[in-house]
């Protein structure tokens, strides 16, 4: 059994846990946060753990085995460097860190002490991304494509989202997902083209923008999001035979009793078809297994810090970019 500790255990911290919960062969040990309040909230939901408002505490805990880290971005490398100094094996949440500075500096410290890091990049367990990715790499839609992801909407209600030390605003903590997740499936990137808009004055992040990330490979994602503004979600992938929409489209999907999910892959003439999902298990299920397998050596880790370091580069080069409506290579 592998007792875990949470450092952070605000909305996403909780969700974390709760997504261990139901996996086999790990149990919720300990908590650690500032707010007192949220450690009240998540003792309700974890009754009987042992709770500490300095996270150095729970790190000096024998009977922790391994850490999960939701803190603030702007917080991740420190927090996660402690962690593996005290020899926790430790998941650290999306995005790696706020600069890719930091992130070095999380890679030489888990070499350094021997600590196994993992970055918590989830849409890499996905099955509906997953099914995208094989449609893409056995070549259904034929290649180049262009992947868009058009997402708008009101932002997280904590103010540390929104700053731009701490978290980065939506082109860092949110895309990334689709950073990473494009790395995954086109390969190295090489560099973007960005331009944004501001739409909300009371934050100091990047609040709207539109930004191009450019493939080695050829392969294109956009990634025009906004967290100032309501707005249609858009996700589908183009290509010279044809293109694949996030969700049934204007299809119906039959009925089923399992939990099945659908894409619609449309070719050059508009004939459509569904592709049916597979979802035994959430994305953060399959990922909180991950994580224990590759604690116990049963696996190799799929999101390692060498991996996580480019979607941060993508997304500190996006931010960078985005007053001035640059073009920038990318470097990690």
């Amino acid at each position: 059994m592998i007792n875990l500790g949470f450092i952070g255990v605000g909305g996403m911290g909780t969700y974390q846990a709760k997504s261990f919960s139901r996996v086999r062969g790990c149990r919720v040990a300990a908590a650690a946060d500032l707010s007192e309040e949220s450690l009240h909230s998540f003792s309700r939901v974890f009754k009987g753990i042992r709770t500490f408002g300095n996270y150095h505490d729970l790190l000096k805990d024998s009977e922790v085995d391994a850490v999960v880290i939701a803190v603030p971005t702007g917080y991740h490398s420190r927090v996660a460097i402690d962690a593996m100094k005290a020899g926790k094996p430790t998941l650290v949440e999306k995005p790696m860190a706020r600069t890719v500075a930091q992130c070095h500096k999380m890679m030489e410290a888990s070499k350094r002490h021997k600590t196994f890091l993992m970055v918590a990049h989830c849409r890499r367990y996905d099955p509906d991304w997953g099914a995208m990715a094989r449609v893409v790499k056995k070549g259904g839609l034929g290649r180049p494509v262009l992947w868009r992801s058009v997402m708008a909407g009101i932002g997280p209600r904590r103010p540390w989202f929104m700053d731009d030390k701490l978290g980065g605003g939506p082109l860092l903590d949110g895309a990334i997902h689709n950073y990473d997740f494009a790395n995954l499936v086109f390969g190295d990137p090489e560099s973007v083209v960005c331009s944004g808009i501001k739409l909300d004055n009371s934050c100091t992040a990047v609040d709207t923008a539109s930004a191009i990330v450019r493939y080695k490979s050829g392969d294109q994602l956009l990634a025009c999001w906004s967290w100032a503004a309501r707005g249609l979600a858009v996700q589908d992938v183009i290509g010279p035979k044809g293109f694949l929409q996030f969700g049934p489209g204007n299809l119906k999907p039959p009925k089923e009793k399992r939990p099945y999910g659908y894409h619609c892959i449309t070719d050059r003439q508009g004939n459509s078809k569904l592709i049916r999902i597979g979802r035994p298990h959430t994305m953060m299920e399959n990922q909180s297994r991950h994580f224990l397998r590759c604690l116990r050596g049963d696996a190799d880790c799929a999101t390692p810090g060498q991996e996580a370091i480019k979607a941060v580069a993508i997304g500190e080069a996006i931010l960078l970019a985005a007053s001035k409506g640059q073009a920038r290579q990318l470097h990690w």
